[in-house]
């Protein structure tokens, strides 16, 4: 990108400054990305989880550029920056073989990592990253300020957001298909170490010359003889011997022999091993024997190669299997040749997007797919997948999920998230059994439904180890099944694809083994909200509620991208992309937009980007039964994403030109009180309402918030 007339204007010096606040953010937004992968893998990886995360890091963010307006004294140069930004690059390599060596350390193998124990450990992770990125940023500020004499700070904010969109299209759009985590992780190292060296000598800084010498050989020597990635598997699979890995855009995929097992490991979660029977005779009879002859079978993810074995002990003319992670089925193709079977068609897909393209017609829909656990799980236990479901069945076709579970005992967490699974799978299907099992297992069809399933199989002539007479009870299971059924509560809520409340139950099921109160972190964070209401200047208040606004219909965006469409991971990685270039662009040429600095302007673009916020549950409503091509409905998202990320760049822009104080406090202030509406949005946004009030509801509190900050904002200043 071209310097402008501004940045040109001044001396090379000057220009420094500009080029290092953009490596800023591009170092800033690539350990970010990275870091939170793998944070979501060693932790529970659902929403909560990332918000939990999400608010960490911004405080902590914050917390650094508050504490910057103090530091002038200290760092007056940009050397001293530039130093803080080499240690940026280096911390992530760090952080992350520190996570890998310490995982089974602080947390024994098999033990579940609690609410509060996954805050700390990401809090003191954290800690030292996240606080220099925000004292980088607070003194670029003051310094580019200083140097021309003028108030810079949105320029700064600007460029470090040009900086994170080219971070995000290298690696969330590039490096990640191809390189593993350690890799990216020395290849940030090395982009960093090159134009430090360059600066540093022309700011005839030799220590930071030979610091950025030998950081960047250094890594690159690393990668050659010791293997990083390698070394710090080895401390994670203790008793297991890795023989394969590979990071996917979807997660870090290790296969691992334990004997004569085989274990196949996803984000550090056990998929599968070469030796389940039990569960994969379960999950595949239980639901195909309820049809008298089925014949072309659709699966839904989980097709390990003893699952495909047990389909393909039926007379099938077809097994469909639908898998979106590639490079796991590469992973299976290393250790079984199941997949090159003639009637196994390999299909490499989001499930709910093919169920949305193909005409095929199934007799049984089997679902293997994780539980409802993330936002993005959800929508394939809601009514319309099911209705979408039915319409791909024939009319005594059958389709089964399980969750996990036991027919003895159910917690009335478990009570309500079975229940509205239960519910929602009869507004589609008229008739619902629960077969227990090693799992719960959900069967449905318009057909009568058998407990029967030990003497079908016999019936059948099927050569199994376990669902036969011999080993099952059907009488048992029976009794059991019919139990579960009458300990389900009498009416619960539906799942919907805008209202994801099976999620919401879920989570709570989690915490209830920890003795954690779902509502605790609210409270928390309604708290700390509140305290923040009481204190904030105005003009800060507002440019809290706009940071607050941007990143919650981020969002908002994200899950309903991913509700319409399928996860489709380039193309979230495209709208997050496009968020960092709306941001960028709105603080950069705010001034040609909206000329002049005044309060009315203010709080008028508060206004406006709150009636926008209105605006979309009309658009998002009508996308739902639009039938425009599918580039024009995504070209329509991005427009969308780019106008929210713009309209908070704006805000930002106007902001830091009304706080009339000390640029480095301004710079301090402005850049903290984004970041912790950022944090605070996502967190409350993601983990409270969209799951309980659903995605409308949510972009009209959004809105509301916008104009009640735009109010405050004139009544407390006046409107001068």
């Amino acid at each position: 990108m071209m310097l402008s007339r501004l940045e040109t204007k001044g001396s090379r010096e000057g220009q420094d400054f500009f080029i290092s606040v953009f490596l800023l953010g591009l170092t800033s937004i690539a350990a970010q990305i990275i870091l939170l992968r793998e944070f979501l893998s060693f932790f529970y990886g659902n929403e909560l989880i990332l918000g939990l995360i999400l608010a960490n890091w911004m405080l902590l963010t914050a917390l650094g550029a508050y504490l910057g307006k103090n530091a002038e004294h200290r760092i007056h140069s940009l050397p001293g920056v530039l130093h803080m930004i080499a240690w940026l690059a280096v911390m992530p390599f760090v952080l992350v073989f520190l996570m890998y060596y310490l995982r089974n350390i602080v947390f024994p193998t098999g033990t579940m990592v609690n609410l509060l124990q996954t805050y700390l450990s990401s809090l003191v992770l954290l800690l030292p990253f996240c606080l220099v990125s925000g004292l980088a940023f607070t003194m670029l500020g003051e310094l580019t300020s200083r140097h021309y004499q003028k108030n810079l700070i949105s320029r700064i904010y600007a460029w470090e957001s040009f900086g994170s969109l080219a971070g995000g299209v290298v690696f969330n759009l590039l490096l990640i298909w191809f390189l593993k985590t350690f890799e990216s992780l020395s290849l940030l190292i090395v982009l960093n170490m090159i134009p430090i060296f360059i600066l540093a000598r022309r700011v005839h800084s030799k220590p930071l010359m030979w610091l950025s010498l030998f950081l960047g050989v250094g890594v690159m020597l690393l990668n050659v003889f010791f293997n990083p990635g390698q070394k710090a598997r080895e401390f994670l699979y203790k008793g297991q011997t890795v023989e394969y890995y590979k990071s996917s855009p979807y997660g870090n995929i290790v296969v691992t022999r334990q004997g004569e097992q085989i274990n196949f490991y996803e984000n550090q979660v056990l998929l599968f091993s070469s030796r389940q029977p039990t569960l994969n005779e379960e999950s595949v009879h239980f639901p195909m024997l309820q049809h008298d002859n089925p014949r072309d079978v659709l699966l839904l993810s989980g097709g390990t190669p003893g699952v495909i074995r047990e389909i393909l002990k039926y007379d099938i003319r077809r097994l469909d299997y639908v898998e979106i992670n590639p490079w796991l089925l590469d992973a299976v193709r290393k250790y079984s040749d199941v997949y090159q079977d003639s009637l196994v068609r390999i299909i490499n897909q989001d499930a709910r997007l093919y169920m949305r393209t193909t005409r095929r017609k199934y007799d049984v829909v089997l679902i293997h797919l994780p539980e409802p656990s993330t936002v993005q799980l959800n929508r394939f236990y809601t009514r319309g997948f099911y209705q979408q479901l039915k319409e791909q069945l024939r009319p005594e076709g059958v389709i089964s999920f399980s969750v996990s579970g036991s027919a003895n005992y159910m917690s009335e967490e478990e009570r309500q998230l079975n229940g509205s699974l239960f519910h929602t799978l009869h507004t589609a299907f008229r008739h619902v059994l629960i077969l227990p099992g090693t799992n719960l297992y959900f069967v449905a069809s318009d057909k009568s439904l058998s407990y029967q399933v030990a003497a079908m199989a016999q019936k059948r002539k099927l050569n199994n180890n376990y669902v036969n007479p011999y080993y099952l009870d059907d009488d048992l299971i029976r009794r059991r099944g019919e139990q579960l059924l009458a300990d389900l509560p009498q009416q619960a809520t539906i799942n919907k694809d805008f209202e994801p409340i099976t999620y919401y139950l879920k989570v709570r099921q989690w915490l209830s083994y920890f003795e954690i109160n779902y509502w605790l972190p609210l409270l928390v964070a309604g708290g700390f909200l509140l305290y923040i209401l009481v204190r904030l200047h105005p003009v800060n208040l507002g440019m809290f509620s706009a940071g607050f606004a941007g990143a919650s219909i981020e969002v908002v965006l994200l899950v309903a991208f991913q509700i319409l469409y399928g996860y489709v991971y380039n193309m979230v990685g495209v709208i997050v992309t496009v968020f960092m270039a709306g941001l960028a662009a709105g603080t950069y040429y705010r001034e040609k937009i909206i000329p002049g600095v005044s309060l009315p302007l203010f709080y008028r673009l508060l206004w406006v980007m709150g009636a926008y916020t209105l605006l979309l549950p009309l658009i998002l409503s009508g996308m739902r039964h639009w039938s425009a091509p599918p580039f024009v409905l995504h070209a329509l998202f991005m427009v969308m994403m780019f106008a929210t990320s713009m309209f908070t760049g704006m805000v930002f822009s106007l902001a830091s030109q009304l706080r009339l104080r000390r640029w480095i406090t301004t710079a301090s202030e402005i850049y903290s009180v984004d970041l912790l509406g950022a944090g605070i949005g996502t967190f409350i946004v993601s983990v409270y309402l969209i799951p309980l009030l659903g995605l409308m509801n949510v972009l009209v509190i959004i809105a509301a918030v916008c104009v009640l900050a735009g109010l405050l904002a004139r009544i407390r200043l006046g409107a001068s």
